[in-house]
């Protein structure tokens, strides 16, 4: 370990992490938790999970009963934070209406973070999925278009390293699992400038994405269109929808340079 990396260690707050992982504990499944389970899922030690979990009470982050925590609404402000730091957010909700309204399809927008992309934005107009898209809800990168159209955007190194360190999972019988292929797919949507993505995460599922990007060409999000694979399979449709969301994409990014 370098001088400067162990500094910045020393700068690391662990209980702050640990709180971090308490919050991470509750979702789908697990709305409401016990101590000893809080504990459990966030590998912490049981006065550690009390204490954090009491804290997050005191300031309105979580309730309890006494044997059962919660979160509260006031948590989405961690994530609002977010959202309103980013200036994109405040008009991009307009375009994509629109373009929901042109093609009477789901419309999303997400940014790359890690092994993941976490959704921004969305305006759904039918349920394609088996669990619920919102907000904050996040999906592994490389099996769906909004992800690998923004891997495109990595240099050789850091694209290598994902494929090395991701967890390539099987979730259909469509999904490319083979690293040099998702390689090969990733590198050939950046030449393109898009992506789509058929059937690889559900076989009910099929997205088409292109890069969002600001004023200095730099990619800050992907925006996509999801679609019915028998829809998407008809003649001209993905042609169609491809212009669509390029004019939206290229809307945002004239709107980001004019507010500039």
């Amino acid at each position: 370990m370098t001088l400067q990396q162990e500094r910045d260690q020393n700068l690391i707050v662990q209980s702050f992490i640990r709180g971090l992982e308490v919050i991470r504990t509750f979702g789908e499944g697990a709305t409401t938790l016990s101590l000893s389970e809080v504990a459990t899922r966030a590998a912490i030690s049981r006065a550690s999970a009390r204490r954090l979990l009491h804290t997050l009470c005191d300031q309105g982050y979580a309730c309890t009963d006494g044997k059962l925590f919660w979160l509260t609404p006031r948590i989405l402000e961690l994530g609002f934070s977010y959202l309103s730091s980013m200036e994109i957010w405040s008009f991009a909700q307009t375009y994509m209406e629109e373009l929901v309204q042109r093609v009477h399809e789901s419309c999303s927008i997400a940014v790359l973070d890690g092994y993941d992309i976490y959704y921004v934005m969305r305006v759904p107009t039918r349920k394609l999925l088996k669990s619920t898209l919102n907000i904050g809800s996040s999906l592994p990168a490389h099996v769906v278009s909004l992800g690998r159209i923004q891997l495109a955007e990595l240099p050789d190194e850091e694209l290598n390293h994902f494929l090395e360190t991701a967890s390539i999972e099987q979730y259909t019988r469509f999904t490319v699992t083979d690293k040099d292929r998702l390689r090969q797919i990733i590198r050939e949507d950046g030449a393109k400038g898009w992506s789509v993505v058929d059937r690889e995460l559900e076989e009910g599922m099929c997205g088409i994405s292109v890069p969002i990007h600001n004023p200095q060409s730099k990619t800050i999000a992907a925006i996509n269109i999801t679609l019915p694979p028998s829809k998407a399979a008809e003649p001209g449709v993905l042609d169609y929808l491809l212009d669509q969301l390029r004019e939206t994409a290229n809307q945002i990014h004239c709107e980001l340079a004019r507010r500039q």
